[in-house]
């Protein structure tokens, strides 16, 4: 029998979250070192790199389902984020999804942490090329990200003609 105390969920999950929040503020200070060395195309390296690693996950998550329509998309990359701390409404507009998410964790996380332009290059630069990768024919436009300071992200998806 362990002398260990059992922890209960909200201990473990608050342990998590320091860990978490630790990990990106390394992470943060690892990539301003590197801006500081060799400059801003540090940044869209970061950017291509993650899109391209997001790319691959969604192209495959459409191939393996043999479902690539916008309200896939959605199913696939939004629902699962409510039960993550993610606020968001959705509507059918204008032949597509209008999305406006009004409380993001990795936003709030980022800002908290002054890392704001590292988390826009790894969390919200990819958005569009995701959307593409998941299906060829959908249309992305976004005018607004939480991570920049703004009171929304207001993701559009459509088909493109």
């Amino acid at each position: 029998m362990s002398d260990q105390p059992v922890l209960d969920e909200m201990t473990i999950k608050q342990a998590l979250k320091s860990v978490h929040t630790m990990y990106i503020k390394q992470q943060i200070t690892l990539l301003d070192a590197l801006k500081a060395e060799y400059g801003t195309g540090v940044v869209e390296i970061v950017r291509e790199t993650n899109s391209r690693d997001v790319c691959q996950t969604f192209r495959a998550l459409a191939v393996q389902s043999g479902k690539n329509s916008i309200e896939d998309l959605v199913n696939v990359l939004w629902e699962p984020l409510r039960s993550k701390g993610y606020a968001f409404t959705m509507e059918a507009v204008d032949g597509g999804i209008q999305m406006n998410c009004t409380a993001c964790p990795f936003a709030s996380m980022y800002k908290a942490l002054g890392g704001e332009e590292w988390g826009y290059a790894l969390y919200c630069a990819a958005d569009e090329d995701l959307a593409r990768a998941f299906n060829p024919k959908v249309g992305f436009k976004r005018e607004h990200t939480l991570m920049e300071g703004h009171q929304c992200c207001d993701h559009f998806y459509y088909y493109l003609d």
